[in-house]
């Protein structure tokens, strides 16, 4: 997952019927099924275990391997929007689509939301935004 570009060790992971989470120190990941549509159920589902974690005080980032196609209704963001430690929310995609609809999504997310060709790119965002020394 991520270990190589950081020394983040994964504390937990989940398979579930969309796709798999990943728990790191700071970092929710998640790589959803091919022909998935992730709405407001599957938030749901993701947003408890980040709660799981980092309760409503711990700063975290939410990173999204797109590796496979799946939709996302963008009403979703309005169910996230509320989690005040969630600090950064990156997508990791190199389909050009993705791109396309990441003005979507960013429409209705607004805040620290951004898109990024690389993991490494997008760690060391995340990293950046949540104050976390280049080290890590």
């Amino acid at each position: 997952m991520l270990s190589s570009v950081s020394n983040l060790v994964v504390q937990s992971s989940y398979e579930l019927n969309f796709g798999t989470i990943y728990v790191y120190e700071y970092i929710v990941v998640s790589i959803i099924n091919e022909g998935i549509l992730l709405d407001a159920e599957k938030c749901d589902q993701i947003s408890a275990i980040a709660q799981k974690y980092f309760k409503t005080t711990i700063p975290f980032a939410y990173l999204t391997l797109r590796v496979n196609s799946y939709s996302v209704d963008p009403t979703i963001y309005f169910r996230i929007r509320h989690l005040k430690n969630l600090k950064a929310f990156a997508i990791v995609s190199t389909k050009e689509i993705d791109y396309y609809n990441f003005k979507i999504e960013q429409f209705f997310f607004k805040n620290n939301i951004k898109i990024f060709y690389d993991k490494k790119t997008a760690l060391s965002w995340i990293n950046n935004r949540l104050d976390i020394p280049a080290c890590r």
